[in-house]
């Protein structure tokens, strides 16, 4: 493909990633988090006795969100994970990098590294042992192989396609092995750190745009 097609291709890309990570994107989700660190948090609540010390946990208060809710935030991020679409943040990135001088596009090799942490070709993932929490049986075989527990990142991408789509019956059964709870706080922990990293790459892009060093007109 000629370099001026090659061009058009990656603009069109950044255009595209502009307009769908624009503010508002995945805003239910970004209401959960604290204010002041800007990170989902959990709170333990506590019994205590007659002198006001607490004896024993009672409780323990975590982010939720109705089903249907949660669902059309999964809806407007999917063409952030998914390899086929033009918003695929390794194929955002990697079209940022194309527009840019050699040097320039050899400083954006964290960023590379940065969205690799949670989407690769598969959809969502995680590092090994970086997922936010694990669930599953580790006495029985997970599907993932036995003594294996399923972390964030496999049980989001088994609700999105067993469940939301219903479109994979081997991942709804998988699920199975996983508290009922557990689920939804997977998928919301999963999907806030996927607009982390959208809003992170969205920076750059904007910032190398403001500062020249491409155009898209």
């Amino acid at each position: 493909m000629p370099s001026d097609d090659r061009d058009q291709v990656a603009k069109r890309k950044i255009r595209k990633f502009l307009n769908r990570s624009a503010a508002g994107l995945g805003q239910p989700i970004i209401d959960l988090r604290d204010a002041a660190t800007g990170q989902m948090t959990m709170q333990l609540v506590w019994a205590t006795d007659d002198r006001g010390r607490p004896t024993h946990v009672i409780d323990l208060e975590q982010p939720t969100l109705d089903r249907a809710t949660m669902n059309s935030v999964i809806v407007d991020c999917r063409v952030f994970f998914l390899a086929q679409e033009d918003c695929f943040l390794p194929g955002v990135v990697s079209a940022l990098r194309s527009l840019l001088t050699p040097e320039q596009s050899r400083d954006r090799r964290p960023l590379v590294q940065h969205v690799g942490q949670i989407v690769n070709s598969r959809g969502l993932t995680m590092p090994e042992g970086r997922a936010p929490m694990y669930s599953g049986r580790l006495e029985s075989d997970n599907g993932l192989g036995p003594n294996r527990l399923l972390g964030t990142d496999q049980v989001t991408m088994d609700y999105i396609y067993g469940v939301a789509l219903h479109e994979d019956d081997e991942r709804r059964a998988r699920l199975e092995n996983v508290d009922e709870e557990s689920i939804p706080l997977a998928v919301i922990l999963q999907l806030d750190s996927l607009l982390h990293v959208i809003h992170n790459v969205r920076r750059q892009v904007v910032h190398d745009l403001e500062s020249g060093y491409f155009r898209l007109d």
